[in-house]
């Protein structure tokens, strides 16, 4: 048996130090001390002393899961990962897994939910890379399907034109062979399914400006011919006719512009 004779603040705020018979022997939570009714010149058995010892554990590791949570939601998994960096004990991490599920601050149900939400509200990613993100953050594909299974086609279809448009705005100075080329990678990398992405591109319908891809293909052959200044002639076209085609440009039009830029050299 002990005695605790001396109980201190640390300069961390809601931590206390307790000394028993005058020599300092472990740190507590506020939540600890509470819990315990811990008071000055209170004898302890080594049973009472192990069992504070063990809840302290807990109520550090609940700290620390609360802390994670308090600025990101995170799924069940994401905060057990985040406890086992602390290796504390699986049987503790349970305990605490439980407890901040019991207090509504896991719930992965209700996480897919929003995380779904606001995908469809703001976000640009299809079906498939919301799928692969959230089995990483620990979601079991049960409950991924279930929440997945009530979702409208349509609906994906405008998170596709969302991120259709601003691929399109970040390629609008290329070719229109290219950008649709690009646009069609874009959402296929992004999640969506060839439907969708069909469905998204026929709701965009993105049109060429003869005018300003004439002016753009100007620019960039110019750019191309000087580059490959080096070549003899009938080279430097073909090596420029090429690069020019992979950008997008249509060959008759690419034809045209070589030939006046051989009339100009």
């Amino acid at each position: 048996m002990a005695q605790n004779t001396k109980i201190t603040a640390q300069k961390r705020r809601g931590r206390y130090n307790i000394f028993l018979d005058g020599q300092y022997a472990f740190p507590v939570s506020e939540t600890t001390l509470v819990t315990y009714h811990l008071a000055k010149e209170m004898t302890l058995t080594e049973d009472m002393i192990a069992q504070i010892k063990d809840s302290e554990v807990v109520a550090m590791g609940l700290e620390i899961g609360l802390n994670y949570i308090t600025h990101q939601s995170r799924t069940r998994q994401e905060v057990r990962e985040r406890l086992e960096k602390e290796e504390l004990p699986e049987d503790v991490i349970g305990q605490i897994l439980t407890r901040l599920t019991e207090l509504g601050f896991l719930d992965d149900v209700d996480y897919v939910k929003r995380y779904l939400e606001a995908d469809l509200k703001m976000g640009d990613t299809g079906p498939r890379v919301v799928q692969y993100k959230l089995r990483q953050k620990g979601i079991a594909t049960e409950l991924l399907a279930d929440q997945l299974a009530g979702i409208e086609s349509d609906e994906w279809t405008a998170v596709a034109v969302r991120a259709g448009q601003k691929n399109l705005r970040h390629h609008r100075n290329r070719a229109y062979k290219d950008q649709l080329q690009r646009l069609r990678v874009n959402l296929m990398q992004k999640g969506f399914d060839e439907a969708t992405i069909q469905a998204a591109i026929a709701k965009l319908d993105p049109q060429p400006d003869p005018e300003a891809e004439l002016t753009m293909l100007k620019t960039e052959a110019e750019k191309q011919w000087r580059l490959k200044q080096r070549y003899d002639e009938r080279t430097r076209k073909q090596k420029v006719k090429t690069a020019l085609f992979r950008k997008g440009f249509d060959l008759a039009a690419i034809d045209d512009v070589l030939s006046e830029l051989v009339d100009e050299s």
